[in-house]
């Protein structure tokens, strides 16, 4: 089935992560300490594990400072910090402290939730209907107790009624390894999409009320051998309730004529990551592997019975100062019949620029995306010593061209029959803006053209890759 996929596949695996840099000299030199300073929150050993230098290492200049900059980047990777610098600091040419400093960010934030319910920014923009809009109060804490531990509590009101909460705590060992996090929610749904037509969502709603209430739980378990390798392990638990409204309209939305469900999932999560700046790469690697299982025969009422595999490679090649290319793949595959509440084809998460407008269901689909990157402006940090708190006071700014092509497929055995753009191959190309900004925001404008030879400007708010 994705044999047409296969050679870029095992191309992106072969191909190396990036060059390495290089420093000249070829003496070695033994650390002494590290110090850290500008952490007020964070906790000395939180920042300690994300170096993957330690004090007696004796390293030769050259990897000394190969192994200081992938320090750097773990820790600007984690979230926490507005900047980093690590730096050594040469006592004679034999013997060198390592300098972390940090500038944290702000870690508090009460939000209003300002929440558009279409699957993207552009197909709201086509009603501009405010009611389907989601609004309410989001509160994030990050690095709880300075130890890298996030909780939030969520009340959501509009389109979708929800409320949740959440706790993750990353490094529940000494060794800082393992982690665990878990979370409830509750939610409702006034109108439900229940098909697709010409690959357009058919939605559907009562005349008060919910048409869909859903209970979640979830349980993760997480363990970090490396720096660059998580395995993840969870538990999920599924109630939802459905109105007749919903059933006759997608008679296999749950289990054939079944108003409601209730079921586990478990699965695993390999993940690889070796990105230079998770927010928008430039040069490393990035893989997953993903195996959930719906239906574990224990609580089941009108259970799926499906297993499905997710898997993606994305390499950043850094081809000059201003240029990357920037390449990716990702395939779903799923063993049994999902009912129409649990499948998922493009056009949510995974979609083809240009076809912003279209959802397309299957049980599998494939998607493969090259960008061409040149950066327009280089990445700059400011300081704005006007901001009365410390952690709004560091500005960073970058601005990059991008050059795309998309490539994808849905493989659906029970839709295609009304919906065009199930089972072929579909292509969308185009160039744009990326913007991107402090606290890891990313805005893009691009101009597609896809393979309907339709085109359009498009509003996006995540990396491109």
């Amino acid at each position: 089935m994705f044999r047409a996929l296969l050679p870029l596949f095992l191309l992106l695996v072969a191909l190396p992560a990036h060059a390495q840099p290089t420093s000249g000299g070829d003496g070695h030199a033994r650390i002494l300490g590290i110090a850290i300073s500008g952490n007020k929150t964070t906790k000395a050993r939180i920042i300690l594990r994300e170096l993957v230098v330690n004090e007696d290492d004796s390293l030769s200049y050259t990897a000394l400072y190969e192994k200081l900059e992938r320090s750097r980047q773990n820790l600007m990777n984690t979230g926490l910090f507005n900047t980093v610098s690590v730096l050594p600091l040469y006592l004679d040419k034999t013997q060198v402290m390592v300098e972390v400093t940090v500038n944290e960010r702000w870690y508090i934030w009460p939000a209003i939730i300002f929440d558009l319910a279409d699957p993207n920014f552009n197909t709201w923009w086509l009603t501009r209907d405010f009611d389907r809009v989601n609004y309410g109060l989001f509160l994030y804490k990050y690095n709880m107790r300075g130890r890298n531990e996030t909780g939030y509590l969520k009340a959501q009101f509009g389109y979708t009624r929800e409320f949740a909460l959440h706790y993750k705590v990353p490094n529940l060992d000494k060794r800082q390894r393992w982690g665990i996090s878990g979370g409830v929610s509750y939610e409702e749904q006034a109108e439900i999409t229940a098909g697709t037509v010409d690959n357009v969502r058919t939605l559907v709603s009562g005349t008060t009320g919910s048409n869909r209430d859903q209970w979640l739980g979830n349980l993760e378990v997480t363990l970090r051998r490396s720096h660059d390798v998580r395995h993840v392990w969870r538990l999920n638990y599924v109630q939802a309730e459905a109105r007749d409204t919903i059933i006759n309209t997608a008679l296999d939305y749950f289990d054939g004529r079944a108003t409601s469900t209730r079921f586990l999932t478990a699965g695993y999560t390999f993940i690889w990551d070796r990105r230079d700046f998770r927010a928008y790469p430039r040069r490393g690697h990035y893989e997953e592997i993903r195996v959930d299982r719906y239906g574990l025969g224990l609580l089941d009422e009108a259970a799926p019975d499906i297993t499905t595999a997710y898997a993606t490679t994305k390499r950043w090649l850094y081809l000059h100062d201003k240029w990357t290319l920037g390449l990716s793949l990702r395939g779903k595959y799923t063993w049994g019949t999902p009912p129409y509440f649990v499948q998922e084809g493009l056009g949510y998460g995974h979609y083809v620029r240009g076809y912003e407008y279209y959802v397309i269901d299957g049980e599998h689909f494939a998607l493969g995306k090259a960008n061409l990157i040149f950066q327009l402006i280089k990445p700059r940090t400011y300081r704005l010593e006007h901001i009365p708190l410390e952690a709004f006071r560091t500005f960073y700014i970058a601005l990059y061209l991008d050059l795309y092509s998309d490539l994808g497929r849905v493989w659906d055995s029970r839709y295609a029959a009304r919906n065009s753009l199930s089972n072929r191959w579909i292509n969308g190309n185009g160039l744009g803006l990326n913007l991107v900004t402090s606290y890891d925001q990313v805005l893009r404008v691009e101009y597609s053209v896809n393979a309907e030879a339709e085109q359009g400007i498009f509003l996006h708010f995540t990396q491109p890759f």
